[in-house]
């Protein structure tokens, strides 16, 4: 009798442990399926922003002849990403931004070659911009305070350098000017042009430069001259007792900076560039 109950005893152990081997190896199984879904989603965003900077090269290199460029379904395409989540985390207001650079590039688009397709496409693009405004709760500022001068991030996107130029103003602000210096290189773009976004106003641009205003300066310093020094990268040190430093950089050295409370910029109508 008690050699059955050992053996059921046996049977039993060895059941559960088959069970156990079972289920970890169900969930070995379920993360790696898991994990690969998510790296595929997150290569394909990869995939989608590089197609991105190769329109975007395109669209701002040639004018009128690359308007036609797919840049606006890669910028919608973008923001749909970020917008539903896919390949991350959802962020809307980046979304917002590319959803921004769509319009505008159909814009132009359809001043080159009115289209039906194009015509339901912005339609499409403004009606999404419309439901993000106001989730983002964005009204219509004609200015926009930060403590950090983002259009001269923009600027420096891509690894991109910068020719900047303080002028002091009558009313002690700083006007901050930014040109950005073209990239070598055949794949790059040969012109200093440049698409800025800004989100607040509900519009994006290509431009030569951009401007900001330093405000409520404590004190500026650089080292050569202010009309012109180089850049290729900005730190924003924020200190509510000392006040918020913006500090130049190129090539790892501290060649100018400016200590304000903040940075204006102001609303401007787009300006649809001629050729």
């Amino acid at each position: 009798m008690l050699s059955i109950i050992a053996l059921i005893l046996q049977f039993c152990s060895i059941a559960v442990k088959k069970t156990r081997i079972f289920h970890e190896v169900a969930h070995i199984c379920y993360y790696l399926s898991m994990k690969e879904r998510d790296e595929s989603r997150v290569s394909l965003r990869t995939r989608k922003r590089k197609e991105y900077r190769h329109e975007l090269k395109k669209f701002i290199s040639e004018g009128v002849g690359h308007y036609r460029c797919r840049f606006a379904e890669c910028a919608y395409e973008l923001g749909d990403m970020y917008r539903k989540g896919e390949g991350g985390l959802v962020d809307i207001a980046q979304a917002y931004s590319y959803y921004l650079q769509a319009e505008y590039a159909l814009t132009l688009r359809l001043q080159v070659r009115r289209s039906q397709e194009d015509e339901a496409f912005l339609a499409k693009v403004r009606l999404v911009l419309t439901q993000l405004r106001q989730k983002l709760g964005y009204g219509s500022e004609r200015l926009y305070c930060s403590v950090h001068p983002f259009v001269l991030y923009q600027a420096l996107a891509e690894g991109h350098e910068l020719m900047i130029s303080f002028r002091r103003m009558k009313s002690g602000r700083i006007k901050v000017i930014g040109a950005r210096i073209p990239k070598a290189g055949k794949a790059e773009c040969p012109r200093s042009r440049m698409l800025i976004t800004y989100d607040r106003f509900h519009y994006c641009e290509l431009k030569d430069f951009v401007i900001t205003y330093a405000q409520n300066v404590q004190g500026i310093w650089y080292m050569d001259s202010p009309e012109c020094f180089r850049v290729d990268a900005i730190s924003v040190l924020v200190d509510e007792l000392k006040g918020n430093r913006t500090e130049f950089y190129y090539k790892g050295k501290l060649v100018a900076f400016i200590a304000a409370e903040d940075y204006v910029v102001s609303s401007g109508r787009p300006r649809y560039l001629r050729f």
